[in-house]
């Protein structure tokens, strides 16, 4: 049985890449960052941190992308880009502290 996305985001052991295909089929690897949970405009969302495991045009190396656990029209669990810039620096910004608190 193939497992739920937010199954694997969200399992502490997993160490396994994350592995997306865009629009025009192609696959990308992606190495997870971490999981955040964020209120936007009222609304409780999850987002993931990622940063490629493939080079990706426009994405540094040492860069993540963040991403929104949505879910698709048969309620199964997907990932999109957040395109909003200031969601996504909230998002970072949030990881940066529950980093610094771990290293307390």
């Amino acid at each position: 049985m193939e497992r739920d996305l937010l199954d694997i985001l969200l399992d502490a052991e997993n160490r396994e890449p994350i592995v997306l295909t865009s629009e025009d089929g192609k696959s990308m690897t992606f190495e997870q960052v971490a999981v955040i949970p964020k209120t936007v405009k009222g609304e409780r969302r999850l987002y993931a941190i990622l940063k490629p495991a493939d080079k990706i045009h426009g994405v540094a190396e040492d860069e993540a992308i963040v991403f929104l656990v949505d879910t698709d029209d048969e309620g199964y669990s997907v990932l999109k880009v957040e395109t909003d810039e200031k969601i996504a620096a909230a998002a970072f910004e949030e990881y940066y502290k529950l980093l610094a608190k771990s290293e307390e």
